[in-house]
């Protein structure tokens, strides 16, 4: 795999820091995982942030870093272009026009874009500063403290969550993150509301709040955060490399921060954090250390107003942003000539190369020398390093890539998976890159290799397509800061074009990459006795020298007959015709162009994007490839071997954009191909030729045998969030299998179990085939696609009518109503300190119901931000807590899902205490005006326009393979929403939440358990206490009052009976208290904070009991008989 640079590890919710010359494509170590949850989920991305300066007042201070208001004149007066839309070079498919200016008076860059298209407005703030700058204030996590506190109210908007409660009303969200030398703030909103939204979001860099709650509110949820990493390798690692670097870089420094450097530590040291955080924000949050980026339907005239007249108030301190140029990360005797040997908590063995290289490539933007050596390093056909590893058994994967460290560093790295076999040869390996490298560096760089990457390069971004607006507008303000000093503005959107061939700088690149200029990484959870241990996150390691021998041999390395340059790349496209379509409104459908016992072919034209690209999708359908565990697990083995049989063809295929994948399907398997349409129906034949005629190779199996076993062991070590859904799945899922079978049968797996699996039964049922082309295919080529895969099927026959698809389509095993069942699943990770908790409610066992669905994401759209706001923000349960939509193959329900170091038995009590005072606001407070909002919303949503190709596959192939083929599913449930009234949606939540009998509905609660589960500390569960008791009566009472009680009181009594005389004040006249009923409650709450009926629910000990005991939902049915879609009717 090709990296042209990595993304670093970001320390806010789902986001990682890019340059705009990355690869899309990351190293494993520095992966971060974005999607956090299955399918028909959304994740609520409300974040904080902070703000500083002073102003007097107990609980809040107020910092107004605005300039003088004054009268503004005319508009052209307060800016300067920097660079405007006629002269930016854009891709030949982008709509949007934009202008990147520079307002007068307070130094702050704006690039402001017009998509006249939007029905999704956003914007992002980038200030310039992110964790490097804590080494200075001595306290570790600062800056991502600040990212998280700044969003807490405003001097003109003060209430605490009034800026995620607009953004949910008006269909939008927000998020933040912290990288090293940057804090990324953005949101996203519906395209009406975006000047209300601009107008919030400015606030926070005008006139932030500091209510010492939020702060202390904040600092917990920074250290959930932090908690949350700690047994992920990928951080774990990460800090590691960090660690062991020069001690007076910052980036030796811990980033992330905890309760540990946020609270205890300065205590301790006489420090008011909150303090120091003000000065943080004085010192860095200036506007000519910022970058915004406006992104709207309005014209640029009326984004550029408001860009004046929303944040021209910011403060311009005429700052510098700071500079670590000079402070190499690494200093040659300590940190270089080492191989750091570290034990992870998966399984795993990895073999890290990294080399020190001076960080000029921003001044090398146009020749981008480091690409030439990612291209070949990376490369994955026959010569290169990697093709000649796995052929010998030693390596699975291999990244090569450049990370930026700061200014004037960055370290080029290469990165091996490795085969038990590997971890004995790691020696060879890192002699077998050097090799490569000398073969590299003895030759003059070759123009050809360095015109097949300016190509690719040109190609992509020429039909580049448009991302959402939100990443968008993130990714641009995290580089604008470069344009116009490093790189000429016009080419803001082009930057990540190879445009020069510079063979001087691409022999400099290459000659850091000498074996006395690097370090040695090997990972592995065979090393045991390792006498050291990292202090933030726990890893165990030990540090030596490079052996002697070894660098003996990489320092004269020797040729390698086996490595050679690769063959210049066959699927580069030429022909970028488009097949153009006339029409007044863009089919939501596909027409069915062939229908037979044994294949549907649908296809869809592109009628509205106009690029030179198509997909097609096939699903195989082969009832033996799952009849039970172990038939799917050899379907997993025989994909895994195609695929990597195959991976000499479609390497090259993914360099140019046409992406392959082939993976297990159900009863089958699937097959997309996307990408430019020229070379693609070449590419399917290829494919489909080797997937018919298969002959696997013996010498690869026990490689991809370790590969999965691996994977299928280590799921039991991610994070619980990730976990949880796939129990659920294995649940009520019919034919899906937990990993602990598959790793019992895969053990037993021989090479001639699935030569005689692939060669003999996988076809012996017959087949039938679902494929889709879409894109730039005019009819005549669709065709020509049809009959290839007719060909190609045509020695198989078709399936037995027993195994007709749209009778075994499979199913959902369906909960009761009335029923509640707990599934209980102790963590395999026993160090995890994290519980999770999957509060699923079935509302039908089928999802056929338009109205029911409706009203379910109705449900999902209204609770969303009150659900995060409770959970997370007020009761500090979790990091990580999520409400939405839930489908099954067949069933529809709604899930609550939270993450916490409190037990799951708790966090089961919260959700539903929590549903029971949402059950009051939607009968007692929802207001006409504010249902109407969420509607609204709602109706956004479903109504949001596709942004590009892909999108508009991924929505037609869903609704062929879910069985209902309902192409116009969304628009029919906007004529639904339109006529559901409150008293509809009031009934609806009654009936299938608000009920606690669950009499319409099946309860499934899914726990996972740590087995670290502590007592909390005793502040901790008064504080808990007394704001479940406000939260369950309505009071209205400060957090900062709750939580000085909890912890200044002397004994619990007396924080009790503070509590109560404060409540009493609460009181209207008339009104009694029972102070000694309340004074109970509360102190048995404190004592056990889990009602002894939690959990709930029928106990389920196997996967198995639960199956034996509940029966398959059914069925989809399609919504119309298939011969209306018929292509030949349509056009007679």
């Amino acid at each position: 795999m090709l990296l042209w640079a990595f993304r670093k590890l970001s320390l806010s919710p789902l986001q990682l820091s890019w340059s705009p010359l990355t690869s899309q494509n990351l190293l494993p170590r520095y992966k971060y995982i974005s999607h956090l949850f299955s399918t028909s989920t959304t994740y609520k991305t409300t974040t904080s942030t902070t703000s500083t300066t002073t102003n007097t007042s107990n609980t809040t201070t107020c910092i107004s870093r605005s300039t003088s208001k004054t009268n503004m004149p005319d508009l052209n007066s307060q800016y300067t272009i920097v660079v405007d839309d006629s002269q930016i070079e854009k891709p030949v498919i982008d709509d949007r026009s934009y202008r990147f200016i520079k307002l007068n008076s307070n130094d702050l860059k704006v690039l402001l874009i017009h998509d006249p298209q939007a029905d999704k407005s956003a914007a992002a703030l980038d200030v310039n500063v992110g964790s490097f700058a804590d080494k200075q204030y001595g306290i570790p996590g600062l800056a991502h403290f600040c990212e998280h506190l700044l969003f807490m109210g405003t001097e003109k908007y003060p209430k605490e969550n009034e800026y995620s409660n607009y953004l949910s009303k008006h269909s939008g969200h927000s998020n933040a993150y912290t990288s090293s030398e940057h804090t990324n703030y953005y949101f996203q909103v519906g395209s009406n509301h975006l000047e209300g939204a601009l107008d919030r979001f400015a606030q926070f860099f005008i006139s932030p709040l500091f209510s010492k709650t939020c702060k202390d509110r904040e600092i917990n949820a920074v250290d959930s955060e932090n908690k949350k990493n700690l047994q992920n390798d990928d951080w774990r690692l990460y800090q590691l490399d960090k660690m062991f670097s020069n001690p007076d870089h910052p980036y030796n420094g811990f980033s992330t921060g905890n309760y540990q450097t946020l609270h205890v530590e300065p205590e301790l040291r006489g420090v008011n954090v909150r303090d120091v955080l003000m000065q943080f924000h004085k010192d860095y949050y200036s506007s000519n250390l910022m970058s915004l980026v406006i992104m709207g339907k309005e014209d640029l005239d009326t984004l550029s107003k408001w860009a004046i007249k929303k944040f021209l108030p910011i403060l311009n301190q005429s700052l510098s942003v700071p500079s670590y140029e000079g402070q190499l990360i690494y200093k040659q005797s300590h940190h270089l000539g080492k191989v750091i040997k570290a034990k992870p908590v998966k399984e795993m063995h990895q073999l890290e190369l990294s080399f020190m290289v001076p960080d000029d490539l921003e001044n090398k933007w146009a020749s981008k020398p480091q690409s030439y050596f990612s291209h070949l390093l990376g490369h994955e056909s026959e010569g290169s390093i990697l093709y000649y590893l796995k052929h010998k058994g030693w390596v699975t994967e291999l990244s090569s890539g450049n990370m930026k460290v700061s200014l004037g560093n960055s370290v080029y790295m290469v990165e091996f998976q490795l085969t038990p076999t590997g971890l004995k040869n790691w020696e060879t390996i890192v002699a077998t890159t050097f090799e490569y490298l000398a073969l590299i560096l003895k030759d003059d760089p070759k123009k050809w290799i360095w015109e097949e990457i300016r190509n690719i390069s040109e190609i992509n971004f020429k039909f580049k397509q448009k991302a959402d607006a939100s990443s968008t507008v993130s990714s641009m303000s995290n580089s604008l800061y470069k344009f116009d000093k490093y790189i000429p503005a016009e080419n803001i959107l082009c930057s990540s074009v190879v445009r020069d061939f510079d063979p001087l700088a691409i022999k400099k690149f290459g000659s850091y990459l000498n074996p006395d200029n690097f370090r040695i990484t090997l990972v592995s959870q065979s090393f045991d006795n390792l006498t050291q241990k990292e202090p933030w996150y726990g890893t165990e390691y030990e540090i030596e020298d490079v052996p002697k021998n070894l660098k003996k041999i990489i320092d004269n390395p020797l040729p390698n007959k086996h490595l050679h340059y690769p063959e210049p790349n066959p699927f580069i496209p030429t022909n970028f015709n488009i097949s153009k379509i006339k029409v007044q409104t863009p089919q939501t459908a596909p027409y069915l162009i062939h229908h037979d016992n044994k294949m549907n072919v649908w296809y869809k034209q592109d009628d509205q994007f106009e690029v030179p690209k198509g997909t097609i999708e096939l699903v195989f359908h082969l009832p033996s490839s799952n009849v039970d565990v172990v038939s799917s697990t050899k379907s997993g083995v025989f994909t895994e071997m195609l695929s990597d049989q195959l991976n000499q063809i479609t390497y090259f295929a993914s360099l140019v954009g046409l992406r392959v994948g082939i993976n297990t399907w159900r009863d089958g398997f699937a097959i997309f191909i996307s990408g430019y349409n020229d070379k693609l129906p070449i590419l399917l034949d290829q494919v489909l030729n080797k997937f018919i005629e298969f002959s696997p190779d013996k010498n690869r199996f026990e490689p991809i045998k370790f590969k999965l076993l691996k994977e299928y062991r280590n799921f039991g070590f991610m994070v619980p969030y990730n976990q949880i859904g796939s129990h659920h799945l294995q649940l009520v899922n019919e034919k899906v299998y937990d990993f602990e079978e598959r790793i019992k049968a895969l053990e037993q797996l021989q090479f001639q179990d699935v030569e005689s699996f692939i060669n003999k039964t996988i076809w012996s049922l017959g087949i039938f085939a679902e494929v889709l082309i879409h894109g730039n295919f005019d009819i005549t080529t669709a065709r020509k696609i049809k009959t290839s895969v007719s060909d190609h099927i045509s020695r198989i026959p078709p399936l037995m009518e027993e195994y007709d698809p749209s009778k075994i389509y499979l199913q959902n095993f369906i909960l009761q109503e009335g029923e509640a069942i707990r599934f209980e699943k102790e963590l395999l990770d026993k160090n995890n300190i994290n519980s999770c908790i999957e509060y699923y409610l079935q509302f039908s066992p089928n999802n056929d119901d338009p109205k029911l669905r409706v009203l379910t994401d109705l449900l999902a759209t209204i609770i969303r931000e009150p659900c995060f706001d409770q959970l997370r923000t007020k009761e500090q349960l979790g990091y990580v807590v999520f409400s939405g939509v839930k489908k099954g193959r067949t069933s529809l329900g709604f899930r609550i899902l939270v993450q916490s170091e409190r037990s799951s038995e708790y966090l089961e009590y919260r959700i539903e205490e929590f549903l029971a005072k949402f059950g009051s606001f939607v009968n007692l407070e929802l207001s006409d005006k504010d249902f109407a909002k969420f509607k609204q919303a709602l109706k956004d949503m479903k109504l949001q326009k596709l942004k590009h190709l892909n999108e508009e596959t991924n929505r037609i192939w869903n609704s062929i393979t879910d069985g209902y083929y309902d192409f116009d599913a969304r628009q029919k449930h906007v004529d639904i929403l339109e006529n559901i009234t409150k008293d509809d949606f009031t009934q609806f939540f009654n009936a299938y939440v608000g009920d606690k009998d669950y009499s319409r509905t099946g309860k499934l609660v899914v726990h996972l358990k740590s087995a670290k589960v502590n007592k909390p500390a005793d502040a901790k569960l008064v504080q808990s206490a007394f704001i479940n008791y406000a939260y369950k009566h309505g009071l209205k009472i400060e957090h900062e009052f709750i939580e000085q009680l909890a912890t200044d009181s002397n004994s619990i009594p007396e924080a009790i009976e503070k509590f109560l005389a404060e409540i009493k004040k609460q009181r209207i006249e008339g009104e009694n208290l029972n102070s000694e009923e309340a004074h109970k409650q509360i102190k048995e709450a404190i004592v056990n904070p889990v009602p002894a009926e939690y959990p709930k629910g029928k106990p389920v000990s196997s996967i198995k009991q639960f199956r034996l005991e509940h029966k398959l939902g059914g069925i989809p049915k399609p919504v119309c008989d298939l011969s209306k879609f018929s292509y030949e009717q349509s056009h007679l």
